[in-house]
């Protein structure tokens, strides 16, 4: 598989259509409001995994970040965090990340995961706003268990089910609260 990793627009419409995931809402989020959450509401931006290894661009994966704040406290399962004020925290939510059933198994999930925590971590070094958590809810067990394996710790039991990362000790140049 040749990947390439592209932010929506208009262009990729037709592949948007042939999407498939056993998660419908993943698949109807996609096709039917990704496009304008990113244009016209600005509520979140969409990165496709676009296939190219067979000349024409197919659609393997995608994922959607958007900003985000967590209630104070809501995260006392991270102790790191005891010290920040009593308001809510700000950080960067993986408001969804589907891979297409066809390419399953094929480590696409781990790769989108780490490329939107690699942007996450490019806005927290450089950008205009300062944020500490990446949060995503996982939409069932099997994204908690994919979740923890990249540390993100549930703040609860129930689906779905809000997990964070503290982004503090990922950031280089950053000491430990």
């Amino acid at each position: 598989m040749a990947l390439r990793l592209e932010p929506l627009n208009r262009s990729h419409r037709p592949l948007l259509a042939d999407f498939q995931n056993p998660q419908a809402s993943l698949v109807d989020y996609l096709q039917r409001y990704a496009l304008r959450h990113a244009e016209k509401d600005l509520l979140a931006r969409t990165y496709l995994a676009l296939d190219t290894a067979m000349g024409t661009p197919r659609l393997a994966g995608y994922f959607s970040l958007a900003t985000v704040s967590v209630e104070r406290a809501s995260v006392v399962r991270l102790p790191e965090l005891d010290r920040l004020p009593r308001f809510p925290i700000p950080g960067i939510l993986l408001a969804r990340l589907a891979v297409d059933t066809r390419v399953r198994g094929q480590g696409l999930g781990r790769y989108l995961f780490e490329e939107a925590l690699g942007l996450t971590l490019q806005l927290a070094q450089t950008g205009p706003v300062a944020f500490r958590l990446f949060v995503t809810d996982a939409i069932d067990a099997e994204a908690a268990r994919f979740c923890q394996h990249f540390g993100l710790v549930p703040l609860g039991d129930d689906f779905p089910c809000r997990m964070v990362l503290d982004l503090r000790p990922l950031l280089p140049n950053r000491s430990s609260t």
